[in-house]
């Protein structure tokens, strides 16, 4: 039987290719597919054994998958804007079928449980993911990489609603200002270290187009991650690799007040250091200690995807 991860054409988020990208690493296999995370109910091929981890997601009312796709749930998230739908009478009855689902985060955990799922912490693959695999062997980890430490602070206009959009387009310019000037202050505490500093985003201008194209994104950015010595950042995946690769890790997590943002972090704390920006300032980043990932909890995952693949 054919063996499929998935992965999420449209997205911008290149955080999505690295998570395909460590289940990939720990199959294995040439052989392997990618699914379209949000077309899984379309599916009908012939049956395939499919790795489901990740965000669920931007249209659940394209949910359950196909019952052409056998199921490992696996660092399985529950977005709570599509807990609506995720959780309806069809949906609870597939995952029922398909259990013990294992979860990313404790709120997901925890609302299946109380949904009579048996379900269980799995943390992220992403997790999983090695460093001698993306630093090229000539090259010495070094320097501060920033990756997206304000993307969660820049305003927006909301656009929802005609009312909201005129609040939001009110309050924009002075939002704006604070915004800049929070950026000019942490741009200058860096540029104070004494270590070389690569700036970068996990967000793409463009929506992926291919499966190929996320790949070989999210290796370039497992690359560079892998080739600095601190990381500092508001996005989970890339914390979560950079500590499984053991890098000194900060986590911004100013601006991550919503629901949305809150659930997904639930249980993934632990792993690194986490401030808002006001604290940020009073961390001596040569006084960080090296990240590590639970190795026991990578183990089950790896031993968990395997056990699935060989049955």
């Amino acid at each position: 039987m054919e063996i499929a991860v998935l992965g999420f054409v449209g997205s911008k988020n290149i955080g999505d290719y690295i998570q395909t990208k460590a289940v990939i690493d720990i199959i294995d296999s040439k052989k392997t597919r990618i699914l379209d995370r949000e077309n899984l109910d379309k599916y009908n091929e012939d049956d395939i054994k499919t790795i489901i981890n990740g965000w669920f997601m931007e249209n659940p009312k394209k949910w359950p998958p196909s019952n052409k796709i056998i199921p490992l749930f696996i660092s399985f998230h529950i977005n709570p804007s599509a807990q609506g739908e995720l959780l309806k009478k069809e949906s609870l009855e597939y995952l029922k079928k398909h259990e013990p689902i294992g979860c990313r985060d404790h709120y997901t955990r925890d609302i299946l449980i109380e949904k009579g799922i048996k379900a269980y912490y799995s943390s992220c693959v992403t997790t999983s993911l090695q460093r001698s695999k993306y630093l090229k062997k000539s090259k010495k980890p070094e320097g501060i990489i920033v990756i997206g430490a304000f993307d969660r602070l820049d305003p927006t206009i909301n656009k929802n609603t005609f009312s909201q959009l005129i609040i939001s387009t009110l309050k924009y310019p002075l939002k704006k200002i604070v915004y800049n000037l929070k950026l000019l202050k942490f741009n200058k505490h860096l540029n104070n270290q004494k270590t070389t500093i690569q700036r970068h985003s996990q967000i793409v201008s463009n929506p992926i187009i291919s499966h190929k194209e996320g790949l070989k994104l999210a290796e370039e950015m497992l690359e560079k991650i892998a080739s600095s010595e601190i990381l500092i950042t508001s996005r989970i995946h890339a914390a979560l690799p950079a500590i499984a690769m053991g890098l000194k890790v900060v986590f911004i997590d100013e601006g991550l007040n919503h629901d949305n943002h809150k659930q997904r972090l639930s249980g993934l704390r632990n792993y690194f250091t986490s401030t808002n920006l006001k604290d940020f300032f009073m961390i001596n980043l040569d006084d960080l200690i090296n990240a590590q990932a639970d190795k026991n909890q990578v183990k089950k995952i790896k031993l968990t995807i395997n056990k699935f693949l060989n049955q």
